[in-house]
């Protein structure tokens, strides 16, 4: 029988989001969730964590969304100092900088006490081609697994590539899989999803309370919520 993992990402975006985690946490919705480092909202969420002895925190790292840890970065950030939302795409971003803010980013979560057990990031960037290698470095150092990334390539040369690159990889689990998202986060894909998991599974999900600082995706998180805190489901979790 498969071993799921239903991991909640962005703890500590906003209070909402925050409070739709904790929710899902109680009912046994969610087993794991993900910790951003660089929002407003990361002292709270550190004594949410602790006085609810939430379990199997990740660590979220973001190069993505508002502004680095570190002020001295000038490749990876705009001129105003905020993450460049397409890093993935910028041809002169120094890896550098990139390997100094994850470092200040881990460095802060353990400073704080948070016990890591696994690596992510927010918008998905561990899994470009671009960043992945930085990632991996951080996984191997701190020997914390990082999320799957799934070898989806169909051309020979490149798949063979993304083999060896990950062929000594930590994982936190065997399979991962961002099927439950926007207007495919249904009933009827998780039950699909669980239907066909082999090994261990992580499912990626984004629950929320409706919070104005939720952005564009705040009445869907509440919609995830909807599904996850769905008796139905609860029972299967329970099972």
């Amino acid at each position: 029988m498969a071993t799921v993992i239903f991991n909640a990402d962005d703890l500590g975006l906003t209070r909402g989001v925050n409070q739709g985690i904790l929710e899902c946490y109680k009912k046994g919705a969610i087993n794991s969730a993900s910790l951003l480092t660089n929002t407003p909202y990361f002292g709270e969420t550190v004594l949410l964590i602790k006085e609810h002895k939430l379990h199997n925190i990740g660590l979220h790292f973001n190069l993505t969304e508002f502004k680095p840890l570190l002020s001295t970065h000038q490749t990876i950030v705009d001129g105003e100092g905020t993450f460049l939302r397409n890093i993935c795409n910028g041809a002169t971003v120094d890896g550098n900088e990139i390997k100094l803010e994850l470092e200040a980013q881990y460095n802060k979560a353990i400073g704080a006490g948070i016990v890591i057990n696994h690596f992510d990031s927010h918008h998905h960037v561990h899994m470009s081609k671009m960043l992945g290698k930085v990632f991996l470095q951080m996984s191997n150092k701190y020997k914390v697994p990082l999320r799957k990334v799934t070898n989806t390539y169909r051309n020979p040369i490149k798949r063979l590539q993304h083999y060896w690159m990950y062929r000594k990889a930590n994982f936190y689990t065997k399979n991962f899989t961002a099927a439950f998202y926007d207007n495919n986060a249904t009933a009827e894909t998780l039950n699909t999803v669980i239907k066909n998991a082999t090994g261990t599974l992580e499912i990626m999900c984004h629950p929320g309370y409706e919070d104005y600082e939720n952005g564009e995706y705040d009445l869907k998180r509440l919609a995830e919520i909807k599904v996850l805190l769905n008796d139905d489901f609860l029972q299967y979790c329970v099972k």
